[in-house]
Parts: structure tokens; C-alpha cells; sequence
């Protein structure tokens, strides 16, 4: 009788194992599914939260990245302006070079003592009147000493102070200068406060220029010697009847000028 129950209880408890067995094999699919479905439900809210994190995380390396490229833009910006104004500072000495070499290669070419100085200063508002130049009276400079940009007239000395001096401008509106013409008109060159000056002949009768002809110093002065260029006749302008001016363009551009040359004894 013993046996027959141990029998039965043996055989209950495997019924139970097989059960649970069963029930977890069932269980597991149903978990398997409802996990599934969750997914599903929580899929776009995760899918949202995946796309928000992964554009906070480019937008912070794209900030990172943005403030590395400013700094690497900000050091070029600094290396090439340093480069810039090194290759401007070269260049500045070179043309500096050039000039004084050509003003010492003069010296064989002229008949005339000069001293070569720098332009010290010059108002805008003076462009075609006057500039400063850094000679004075301790260098000898004098009165109505002549100027020279390289080979052509540009003025005479007009005040000296110890240190420096002005110089009035042939483009200046009151000046005049006995000037000849290359077809030996005798006139006179007056300013007119641009890079043109007006060429008056002596007898407008007898005088006949042609455009290319070209302008110099009569000699027939107490400032200015013989034969220094002016500049040549670019336009003829009608006037009245029969009348005409000559315009003289000046060879050079006052903007870049930098050194002049002072004529310091000369023979009239």
C-alpha cells in the first residue's frame, strides 16, 4: 500500500515537472512576444531618443571641431599677415635699394653739386603745392634751391629751418618757370594744382608746339639752370579765337614720391 502511494506521489511530481515544464515553454513565447510588442510600442520614442542623442553628440564635436578650425584659421590668418608684411617690408627696401642706386648712378651724369634727401612729409590737401623734406640748414640747404625727382624739375626750396625744409611745387597754382620747348618756343610753365601744368608761349604768333614735344628750363632765371626736363605737351586745348593751350603732363606720379634731389650749387 506504501508502495502504491510513493508510486502516486512519484508520479504527481512528474505531471508537475512536465507542467511547469510546459508553462515555461508557453510562457516563453508569450514573454518572447510581449517583448517583441514592446519594442514595437517603445521603438519610435527610442528611436528618437538614439536620433537626439546622436545629434547632440555631432553637434558637440561640431562645435569642438568649429573651435578647432577657428583657432587653426586664426594662427594661418597671423602667419600669413606676418608673411605679408615681411615680403611688403622687403619690397619697400628693394624699390628703396633701386631708387638710391639710380641717384648715385646720376652723380657721373650730372654738372650740377646735389644732396639727395627724403620727403619727410606732405599733406593731402597740399598734394600739388608743397612737401617737407628732411634737410635743412646744417646739411647748407638754402632758398630757392632747385628740386629734382630724379632728372625732372619738381620745385625749388622755399622755407629752411635747421632740420628740414618746404618745397614749393612747379605744380603749385602760383607757380611759373621760364621753360623752351624741344622746337625752341620760349614760354613760360605756370601751376595749375594737378599733374598738368599750362605751357604759355612768349608770341603765341610765332609759337607752333606739337603734342611729344617736349619741355625744359629756359635758363632764363635766377633759380632754375639750363636744360632740366619738365615734361612734354600732351594736349592742345582751343582757348578763344585763335588762341590755344599747351598742357604739359608731368613724368611722374607725387603720390610715390619718396627721395628728391637738391641742387646745391648751380651755374646759371
Amino acid at each position: 500500500m506504501r508502495i502504491g502511494k510513493n508510486k502516486k506521489k512519484v508520479f504527481n511530481i512528474i505531471y508537475i515537472l512536465i507542467g511547469i515544464i510546459v508553462v515555461i515553454f508557453f510562457a516563453k513565447d508569450v514573454f518572447m512576444y510581449s517583448i517583441s510588442e514592446i519594442n514595437n510600442v517603445l521603438y519610435p520614442l527610442q528611436s528618437k531618443i538614439y536620433f537626439f542623442g546622436k545629434k547632440a553628440k555631432e553637434s558637440t564635436e561640431t562645435v569642438l571641431n568649429y573651435k578647432d578650425l577657428v583657432s587653426e584659421n586664426t594662427k594661418l590668418k597671423k602667419e600669413i599677415l606676418e608673411k605679408s608684411l615681411v615680403e611688403e617690408k622687403n619690397e619697400k627696401l628693394l624699390d628703396e635699394n633701386i631708387r638710391l642706386r639710380k641717384l648715385l648712378s646720376m652723380k657721373g651724369e650730372f654738372k650740377y653739386s646735389f644732396k639727395v634727401g627724403k620727403i619727410s612729409f606732405q599733406q593731402t590737401r597740399e598734394l600739388f603745392e608743397s612737401f617737407a623734406i628732411n634737410l635743412g640748414s646744417r646739411d647748407k640747404i638754402k632758398k630757392n634751391m632747385p628740386i629734382l625727382y630724379g632728372d625732372e624739375l619738381i620745385g625749388r626750396v622755399d622755407h629752411v629751418e635747421k632740420d628740414y625744409s618746404t618745397v614749393e611745387m612747379i605744380t603749385f597754382q602760383d607757380s611759373i618757370v621760364s621753360a623752351r620747348s624741344s622746337g625752341d618756343v620760349l614760354g613760360i610753365i605756370k601751376g595749375n594744382r594737378s599733374d598738368e601744368l599750362i605751357f604759355e608761349p612768349v608770341s603765341f604768333h610765332e609759337a607752333h608746339l606739337n603734342i611729344g614735344d617736349k619741355i625744359y628750363t629756359s635758363g632764363i632765371s635766377d633759380i632754375y639752370p639750363k636744360g632740366v626736363y619738365i615734361g612734354d605737351v600732351t594736349e592742345i586745348r582751343k582757348k578763344y579765337e585763335d588762341r590755344v593751350e599747351y598742357i604739359v603732363k608731368i613724368p611722374f606720379d607725387i603720390t610715390n614720391m619718396n627721395e628728391v634731389i637738391v641742387l646745391t650749387e648751380v651755374d646759371i
